[in-house]
């Protein structure tokens, strides 16, 4: 009985023995594991929050920076507007306003981002600057695409959206008049659509220099290739400013030059 006895005790001791050993090899090797785990689900998150898990591309980030008729188009919403799978999907888009020709603040504060950096930056101006010093505008233009091609991101330069005369039988004709008796300096219709006409004519020419890429606006809102005043069926009724159709039409060029645009890079 005491061999016994003793055996169990020589037992329990080496048992125990055992169970310290263990205690002590697990407890110098499990912060290793932890630190391993954790090391693994921060590079998951990482991974999912840059949308760049297996089989799925991270999306193009891309702000339009414009003014009046820019914010009314709500670009943010254009993926949820066309309602379908495939392109406008690769895309995420945001407006940045800026109310003023020029817009080297604005567009200096896009590129210096740190979150939600641009991919892309749509560079459009409004008719209400025009007619303007073409010189200076083009100057600037110039300076915008150098500024977003030295950080990295794509420049795209918008088109300016066509005016016209309101008619007649509008209250905006009438307005226009008045404005124009009190300030005899204020430019007509036809010297707003030369002007930009103008710029338009740049615009296209200096990209197909440089290799960039233009969403032509004026394109699809003007009556034709001669006539290039705003259609009226696009009028919000003042002459300037667009209607839910014109911007209808907006919608469909932008993933294709877009698409264009990243296919240079």
């Amino acid at each position: 009985m005491k061999r016994v006895a003793g055996r169990k005790k020589n037992i329990l001791s080496h048992g125990s023995e055992c169970l310290s050993r263990d205690t002590v090899t697990s407890s110098k090797r499990y912060p290793g594991c932890f630190t391993l785990a954790a090391m693994f689900l921060l590079l998951v998150s990482a991974i999912v929050c840059d949308e760049e898990v297996y089989g799925m591309a991270k999306k193009k980030y891309v702000v339009l920076l414009g003014a009046s008729v820019g914010h009314a188009w709500n670009i943010e919403a254009l993926p949820d507007r066309l309602k379908q799978a495939g392109p406008v999907q690769d895309y995420r888009f945001e407006f940045a306003g800026d109310y003023q020709f020029d817009k080297t603040t604005t567009l200096k504060s896009l590129l210096a981002r740190n979150e939600n950096k641009p991919d892309t930056i749509i560079i459009k101006e409004c008719a209400a600057y025009f007619p303007g010093d073409l010189n200076q505008y083009q100057t600037l233009i110039k300076t915008y695409v150098e500024e977003c091609l030295k950080a990295g991101v794509i420049p795209v330069l918008a088109t300016v959206a066509p005016v016209r005369d309101p008619g007649i039988f509008k209250l905006q004709y009438w307005k226009n008049i008045v404005k124009r008796i009190i300030y005899p300096s204020r430019p007509g219709v036809d010297a707003r659509l030369g002007g930009l006409t103008a710029y338009n004519d740049w615009v296209r020419k200096y990209a197909a220099e440089n290799k960039l890429t233009v969403l032509d606006l004026e394109k699809v809102l003007r009556i034709s290739e001669s006539d290039r005043r705003l259609r009226p069926d696009v009028d919000s009724g003042d002459g300037l400013h667009l209607n839910g159709q014109a911007y209808g039409l907006l919608d469909q060029i932008v993933i294709s030059a877009l698409d264009q645009a990243f296919s240079k890079k």
